[in-house]
């Protein structure tokens, strides 16, 4: 399948329409961490002592499977948009397109009000550059 190359109006339009997803996906992924945290420490219980909460941990494998089915849902919306997902924890979207006829990605990371960098393909996040002044 061909990547779709976005205009930096289109970049800007589709992170308004997938800015709440990416950070439910932020969020979607911390709990998914804490309770794999939760469930590792009723483990090391369960081998040290022999007794487990069997309800509490079949709840919490339930809620972890549950949180599965969001971050999976949440990235193929994210994805169907043509937004590229670069990191999670950071919120990391790209958005392949042209810019000042370099292939790149217009490049946003959560907590950033607008998409205001891009990079050339095949850098990433380090190699971030302010969009040209005409752009802006």
């Amino acid at each position: 399948m061909d990547e779709r190359e976005f205009s930096l109006a289109e970049a800007r339009a589709t992170l308004e329409a997938i800015r709440d997803d990416v950070e439910a996906m932020q969020a979607v992924q911390r709990d998914l961490r804490a309770v794999k945290a939760e469930l590792t420490a009723l483990n090391r219980v369960h081998l040290n002592n022999g007794h487990m909460g069997q309800a509490h941990q079949r709840s919490l494998r339930q809620r972890q499977r549950h949180l599965g089915e969001e971050a999976s849902r949440l990235i193929s919306a994210i994805h169907a948009t043509g937004a590229v997902i670069k990191g999670i924890d950071d919120g990391l979207v790209d958005f392949p397109g042209v810019i000042d006829g370099v292939r790149g990605y217009w490049c946003w990371k959560a907590g950033e009000a607008a998409i205001a960098w891009w990079h050339p393909r095949g850098t990433g996040f380090a190699d971030r550059r302010p969009l040209p002044e005409g752009l802006r």
